[in-house]
């Protein structure tokens, strides 16, 4: 039962307490009559099961690592790279599937940082990035950081997290052409911390861009930005996502993760970056689930459904 399984803040909705899980089956899955399944396996059950799903002509949006980095599967953040589901049918007639597919959501972090990139590389080009990320503790999972580890404590290493940085950022800004998707050139440097916040996630980025950057145009360029989310005026889609915030202190996780129902991304410290050759160095916050995660997801699965690919 679902309400035995409930561990967010929010009370569970009544019309769901008595819903049931279903049995990881495809028959079982096929009966329901599923057109979507949304995955959130451990990522060697995903490697195995989510395939399998797709075999059987169901879609799978994939929250797990387990198939982000095939090079026939999108990873799609809705704002961003909407365009890669053009790849799905080359991954159809790669595997063999008929009518479903695999399409996977990014580990929450590489989504708001490539989201705080976007706008400054669709105006400038990119050459390079330095990141570092202070990620908060509830991105760890429920018992994921012990309490005398973190208190009064900065970890400055998280297991795996900047290789999953180092590889999907590039993945979600790079290009898809002929249903074949190239990764972002770069060059990327990433360092993934954990720091005593409860939610949302900030980053320290600096960029070594193409052309020289006008820093009087990022408030422009930030609050101007739109995609393909809400170019459809998905369901889930905040009307402006990403907010610039002109105070010399903000954007904070305290203040600013909960922005637009927690699917903005804020930036602010928009500055010079002298250690780059027309570089710009920027501070990013967005809140790692309501954003990051299940609602990147969901974006996903309300972008299937618009652009005819599932229903």
């Amino acid at each position: 039962m679902l309400q035995d399984r409930w561990q967010a803040e929010e009370p569970l909705p009544a019309k769901y307490a008595d819903k049931t899980f279903l049995a990881a089956d495809t028959a079982v899955l096929k009966k329901a009559g599923l057109d979507l399944v949304l995955s959130t396996l451990a990522g060697p059950k995903a490697r195995e099961l989510d395939p399998v799903v797709a075999a059987a002509g169901i879609a799978v949006v994939s929250e797990s690592v387990g198939n982000r980095l095939d090079p026939d599967v999108p990873l799609i953040v809705p704002e961003i790279n909407a365009d890669h589901l053009a790849a799905i049918p080359a991954q159809q007639k790669a595997r063999g599937f008929d009518r479903g597919f695999i399409v996977s959501a990014p580990v929450c972090t590489a989504v708001i940082v490539a989201l705080a990139m976007k706008p400054f590389i669709d105006a400038y080009g990119l050459k390079a990035c330095v990141c570092t990320t202070l990620q908060a503790l509830s991105g760890a999972g429920k018992t994921g950081v012990a309490s005398l580890q973190i208190l009064d404590n900065v970890l400055t290493f998280i297991k795996l997290e900047e290789d999953k940085l180092h590889t999907e950022v590039p993945k979600i800004l790079g290009s898809c052409k002929d249903g074949v998707i190239a990764s972002h050139p770069g060059p990327f440097t990433f360092t993934a911390t954990r720091v005593p916040v409860t939610d949302g996630h900030t980053a320290s980025i600096s960029l070594g861009l193409e052309k020289t950057p006008d820093l009087d145009e990022a408030k422009e360029l930030v609050d101007g930005y739109r995609g393909r989310a809400q170019e459809l005026s998905l369901p889930q889609a905040v009307e402006q996502p990403l907010v610039y915030r002109p105070e010399i202190d903000r954007p904070q996780p305290l203040l600013d993760r909960d922005r637009d129902n927690k699917m903005a991304v804020s930036i602010g410290r928009v500055r010079p970056a002298d250690a780059f050759e027309n570089g710009m160095g920027i501070i990013a916050v967005g809140h790692n689930h309501g954003r990051g995660t299940y609602g990147n997801a969901v974006l996903i699965t309300e972008l299937l459904v618009k652009e005819g690919l599932v229903g």
